[in-house]
């Protein structure tokens, strides 16, 4: 059975002429789809991959609605026909193609995108259009201000739905569904199908068909997929790499920040690379020239970010390089949607460095994809196929040639050494081409073995030995930053250390009794990183403490005696703290009781060391948390004047009489 041609499907003649006359001759699958008789007139939720002739599949679509048996437009006034686009490239590339489809059918095809001159188009769209291209901002804009009227409007169609929600127009396309007819039809084109898509349909159309022109299975048949691990310092290192080993015609390299898009391509381009770059904070002539480049062939990769390659239309992508994981699978989709495009193959290469791995072995299972996994190209590998094409081209070379060049040749051959002239001519091809990058870091790390999940923890042994390192909670000790540093320290893993209590002034830790002796030897080593920190063994914590004496309470008579004129006025006593025979994880400590506030014109008593059996003493988080310090006045007390206070000869003070000044 021969494949169904636009005439069988009844496609309208004026556009039939149209794409005869560029080349068309035989409908894509979702062309194909969407002219099925049966669907006539009704809503549609396309699922399409991008470069799959979805433009002129939604253009056929209005066709059959705006035109019907008409042989062309009559004389344009209000909109018939509107799409609605995520971006303003892909808002001038659909209106330039639906420009050609309906030309022979004398359609008026006008673009309203930010960045051009709005009163230019006011006064296009008051002179009379027929279907309207543009971007939800600008639309809306116009909507406001009573330029574009919509109640004419016979088809509408939102161009890549599920990128406009994910930037966030999902008020601006509710706006501009809610201005139009409700008898419109309604066409909705997505790459992928999630749940918010699906909502949006069921608001906003009546009864929607889905069609699936591009099944989950064949969304990727035509890109072959790569993927590598690479040392998290060397990435923009191995992205020369593998644009060196694949060498394609053009490249599309994705960032994840605008940091990265700017110093990525100054690095390629400092390498020799034909490098241009398009990020959200360049203006609109700015990304024209950059894409232009890549269009003309005078630039080969460009280096973007996802938002700003959104809705690109980039015909002939070889290569689109993940330099940085994409958020999810849906996203993985889009990006690699750039090439393989219109039957033509195409490959997509990701980095992930070992910490992403697993992330990005579920993303690809999501997406339906399954990578060829390789180590990243090495500067030898690359310069073992810079040989061998310079061999094809000698080998090519030979076959025919001009007598003038065989004449050069032979007068260069004369006298010389062959080998002589052959070094010569690798220099020169290899000085023509960046310089491939050494990776020693990449080539470790691709080496080990691939991480996955990570496996449930076995909890902490149940026997084990005590140790204790000489750090504690008055030098901010943490379990956060402490267990890594014993079992690097002690070349043990996470499951072979117990309990860690943090005392006052060193932290005591148990380790299982199976690596206890291979801890202490490993332990005993100083450590360059930090060698003030001792570990040692010790006893457990509650044993430890119970063990010392326990000192009584310091009075007055064990205080040195102050001379007279350094005697402070007696402040409100301090309550002396209950005694712990064991001692308090830091996260359980109490607070330390709050000291009473000295009298006007005193001194605090000077504050007492921290005591082996509070921890921390009166040195507590109260102090950090707005409560008083050593020698400060309470809070809202207003010092006035010192008032001294005479002194007997025993030291004590007089009280003044009715006529002491």
């Amino acid at each position: 059975m021969s494949a169904p041609d636009f005439a069988s499907l009844a496609a309208h003649p004026a556009l039939q002429r149209a794409l005869a006359a560029h080349g068309y001759a035989e409908p894509t699958p979702v062309q194909a789809g969407v002219l099925d008789p049966a669907l006539r007139g009704k809503d549609l939720l396309v699922s399409s991959r991008t470069g799959s002739g979805k433009t002129v599949a939604f253009g056929l679509v209005m066709a059959e609605t705006l035109l019907g048996d008409a042989p062309t437009f009559g004389r344009g006034g209000k909109p018939l026909g509107l799409v609605i686009a995520p971006t303003r490239e892909l808002a001038v590339q659909v209106q330039r193609e639906l420009g050609w489809l309906f030309g022979p059918a004398g359609g008026i095809v006008i673009a309203c995108v930010g960045g051009l001159d709005p009163r230019r188009e006011a006064q296009s769209l008051k002179s009379g259009v027929h279907i309207v291209v543009g971007t939800p901002g600008r639309l809306v804009d116009h909507i406001q201000r009573k330029v574009l009227d919509l109640s004419a409007l016979g088809a509408l169609v939102l161009d890549e739905a599920d990128e406009m929600l994910d930037m966030g127009f999902r008020e601006e396309l509710e706006a501009i569904l809610q201005a139009a007819p409700t008898e419109r039809r309604t066409i909705l084109f997505s790459a992928t199908l999630p749940k918010p898509i699906v909502e949006l349909a069921r608001a906003y159309t009546r009864d929607p068909v889905r069609v699936t022109a591009t099944p989950p299975k064949q969304a990727h048949e035509d890109i072959t997929y790569r993927a590598h691990v690479v040392a998290q310092r060397e990435r923009e290192l191995a992205i020369v790499n593998v644009l060196r080993a694949l060498e394609p015609a053009s490249a599309l390299v994705f960032r994840a920040r605008r940091e990265s898009v700017t110093h990525t391509a100054a690095s390629l381009g400092e390498r020799g690379f034909e490098t241009v770059a398009i990020s959200g904070e360049l203006t609109q002539s700015e990304r024209l020239r950059a894409l232009k480049s890549l269009r003309d062939g005078r630039a080969r990769v460009l280096v973007a970010t996802d938002v700003a390659a959104r809705g690109l239309d980039l015909p002939g992508i070889e290569l689109v390089l993940h330099a940085d994981l994409p958020q999810d699978a849906s996203a993985l989709q889009h990006r690699s949607g750039r090439t393989g495009r219109a039957g033509k193959k195409g490959q997509a290469v990701l980095l992930a460095s070992p910490q992403e791995r697993y992330k990005l072995e579920r993303m690809l299972r999501e997406a339906g994809v399954t990578p060829e996994w390789a180590p990243v190209p090495t500067a030898d590998l690359i310069r073992q196929q810079d040989e061998a094409r310079l061999a094809a081209e000698i080998d090519a070379a030979t076959t025919e040639a001009p007598e003038d060049e065989l004449t050069a040749a032979r007068a260069l051959l004369a006298g010389r050494d062959p080998l002589a002239l052959a070094l010569a001519l690798l220099r020169r091809a290899r000085a023509a081409l960046p310089a491939p990058e050494e990776l020693p870091d990449t080539g470790r790390v691709a080496s080990e073995a691939p991480r996955g999940p990570k496996p449930a923890r076995k909890g902490p042994p149940v026997e084990g030995a005590w140790f204790r390192i000489s750090i504690g909670r008055e030098k901010q000790a943490d379990p956060k930053w402490i267990l890594p540093l014993l079992c690097r320290r002690g070349g043990v893993t996470r499951d072979e250390i117990g309990k860690i209590v943090i005392l006052a002034a060193e932290t005591r830790f148990e380790v299982a009794k199976t690596a206890a002796a291979r801890f202490a030897a490993a332990a005993r080593v100083p450590d360059p990183r930090a060698p003030g920190l001792r570990i040692e063994p010790a006893r457990p914590p509650g044993e430890a403490l119970a063990s010392r004496p326990i000192s009584p309470p310091r009075t007055a008579e064990h205080r040195p005696a102050a001379s007279p004129a350094e005697a402070p006025m007696p402040a409100a006593p301090v309550a002396s703290a209950p005694h712990h025979t064991e001692p308090q994880a830091a996260e359980t400590r109490p607070p330390a009781p709050r000291p009473a506030a000295p009298r006007p014109g005193t001194t605090r008593p000077a504050e007492r060391r921290s005591s082996p059996f509070k921890p921390g003493g009166y040195k507590s988080d109260s102090y950090k948390k707005g409560g008083f310090k050593p020698g400060t006045p309470s809070p809202g007390y207003r010092p006035g004047p010192p008032k001294p206070r005479p002194l007997s000869g025993n030291g004590h003070s007089v009280k003044r009489g009715p006529r002491d000044g």
